[in-house]
């Protein structure tokens, strides 16, 4: 019997797989490595994201296991609770927004904007490619900047990559996290269709 978490998008809407099955784990497969190919895909997802204006104000830098820099994140660059479990997983991708464009400040707002856009579809890709993605804010922004050599960009966050792992043999923390219930507030709190905010 596979233990293997699934919680699907509870929904009577018309979703498609990738946005009703995505969620968050922290339980990956330690054994699994991002191939060149699969990096190059979530780089190439991420690099396509829109973009204000076409300005591109981004980057991701995608740090496999087994690397020095992986490392260093899993060691110093994360906070709490995520230093026990991402460091199981097979990648890290840092998200950096530009804050200066050709010497002069950005308008963060608009940046933050383009990087939450192409955090999305290179979390979208990560789904299409079987495998699973886990946001973190709960890091040490300056710590993650010095490792990757963020210069004049922001950390925004790190996401956790890999394939997703059973719960066996995990402590009882993170099993009780793992099998949570998947919650959203409710549809009127979220979203009008044809009408005012109630």
């Amino acid at each position: 019997m596979s233990s293997l978490i699934e919680k699907p998008a509870q929904t009577s809407a018309d979703l498609h797989p990738l946005i009703a099955n995505r969620w968050s784990p922290r339980i990956f497969d330690s054994s699994y490595r991002l191939s060149d190919g699969e990096a190059t895909s979530l780089g190439e997802a991420f690099r396509w994201s829109p973009s204000s204006s076409n300005h591109q104000n981004w980057h991701v830098v995608i740090l496999r296991s087994g690397t020095d820099l992986f490392a260093k994140i899993s060691e110093s660059g994360l906070k709490g609770f995520n230093q026990t479990w991402a460091p199981q997983g097979s990648a890290y991708a840092v998200l950096l927004a530009d804050i200066k464009f050709d010497g002069e400040p950005r308008n963060q707002g608009g940046t933050h904007f383009d990087v939450g856009l192409a955090a999305s579809q290179l979390v979208t890709q990560t789904e299409a490619m079987g495998l699973k993605a886990h946001y973190m804010g709960g890091i040490n922004h300056d710590v993650v900047s010095d490792i990757v050599g963020a210069k004049n960009r922001e950390v925004i966050c790190v996401i956790a990559i890999g394939k997703q792992g059973t719960i066996e043999n995990h402590s009882p923390e993170l099993v009780e996290r793992e099998v949570a219930t998947r919650t959203r507030r409710d549809p009127s709190e979220i979203y009008s269709i044809d009408s005012k905010i109630v």
